[in-house]
């Protein structure tokens, strides 16, 4: 059993394979990261092009049967150049990225938010602040929680539901998955109107000291790719 748990774990464990395991988003959802992802590379451009006009063609590639300038060199060439320019701007840059440090931080809204755009997962926010990310088969609610707002949770709602004459078989198949794997926690909900029983995967992390952005980013990127393992996992399972 422990060499289940382990390969099913290590099918999501890399960026590729966690993207496969959360499955296709609807196209009808917009992607709020498209239009900065223009305007970055629209400046991108253009500060390479008044760099390329610093610096020589010979400098920045040579012919084809000689060597290139190294990273190194060229580095330098444009920390020259920069320095000329505004001669404190090396000491601004070290500051700079001495400032970015990742430091733990607490959770809000707006750190949620920018991970999802991090992560290039489209998420929609409704009238009431909650951060909802749809994919084709399921929801995944991201939000902070408790008195303190200190505590991430991840929860999956399912768009399929259990028949209430399956009930018995719908709790099985949740213990079976709480048995064997890892980090999502799986449950029935009450039921709807007309008797069926809702399922949710659930995961819940206490960060009341504070959580980096890296470390919130691996958490909803583990558990946005685990909530779609769910929901495939169920519909061979259950529905």
């Amino acid at each position: 059993m422990t060499e289940a748990v382990a390969e099913a774990d290590s099918e999501i464990g890399g960026s590729a394979e966690r993207a496969q395991a959360r499955g296709s988003q609807p196209s009808a959802v917009p992607n709020p990261r498209a239009e900065r992802r223009d305007e970055a590379t629209d400046e991108f451009e253009l500060a390479s092009r008044e760099l390329r006009h610093e610096l020589s063609a010979e400098q920045l590639l040579l012919g084809p049967e000689q060597e290139q300038i190294s990273e190194v060199d060229r580095w330098h060439l444009i920390k020259q150049d920069l320095a000329e320019i505004d001669p404190e701007f090396i000491t601004d840059l070290e500051q700079i990225a001495a400032d970015a440090r990742d430091e733990a931080a607490p959770l809000d809204a707006d750190r949620i938010i920018a991970s999802l755009k991090n992560l290039d997962i489209r998420y929609l926010v409704d009238e009431n602040g909650g951060i909802v990310a749809l994919w084709e088969r399921h929801i995944v609610q991201v939000r902070a929680e408790g008195p303190d707002a200190d505590i991430l949770v991840l929860r999956a709602r399912a768009y399929q539901t259990v028949p209430r004459e399956w009930s018995e078989r719908g709790y099985a198949a949740m213990n079976e998955w709480n048995r064997t794997r890892r980090f999502l926690k799986a449950y029935l909900g009450e039921p709807t109107e007309s008797g069926a029983l809702p399922v949710f995967g659930e995961i819940q992390v206490p960060v009341r000291p504070g959580i980096t952005t890296a470390l919130l980013e691996e958490l909803i990127d583990c558990g946005t790719a685990i909530s779609g393992t769910f929901v495939e996992w169920l519909e061979g399972e259950l529905l």
